[in-house]
């Protein structure tokens, strides 16, 4: 298949990318409103919003991967930095929260990270094969 990116590729990107903005915005929304005016929590306490986001980022990674448009624009080498990133960034996040008091803790964090990266990114590799497969037949694709 082509790596060209032509104007249905980028529509249908822009148009599951504007479905997940706008669910994310309205939940967020809401959230720091309920939040803030009637549990009138601390800053602190927000970390749902996280969680929010991270459904609306897998929606929309989702829905575009099963529409035709491959992850990373078709180039899988990159994926290999964001697990990395994932990898590391977890974490040292949760260290600094002081969530993680052990280096065993530190280091099986890390491998859960690094796992669950390189896990969704193998199905969203498998639902844009499916993709291919149902809408490019089962011909020999174009290198």
């Amino acid at each position: 298949m082509s790596k060209h990116r032509d104007e249905r590729i980028t529509a249908t990107a822009h148009r599951w990318g504007a479905r997940g903005l706008a669910m994310l915005s309205a939940a967020l929304a809401i959230d720091l409103v309920v939040r803030t005016l009637i549990l009138k929590q601390e800053p602190r306490q927000y970390l749902d919003i996280g969680l929010i986001w991270m459904a609306t980022t897998l929606y929309v990674a989702i829905g575009m991967t099963a529409s035709g448009v491959a992850p990373y624009g078709g180039k899988w080498s990159t994926s290999w930095l964001v697990i990395l990133i994932i990898a590391v960034e977890v974490p040292v996040v949760l260290t600094l929260m002081g969530m993680v008091h052990t280096p065993a803790a530190f280091i099986a964090d890390t491998f859960i990270a690094a796992g669950s990266a390189f896990l969704s990114l193998i199905i969203l590799r498998g639902i844009y094969s499916m993709w291919e497969r149902v809408a490019l037949g089962r011909g020999p694709r174009e290198e």
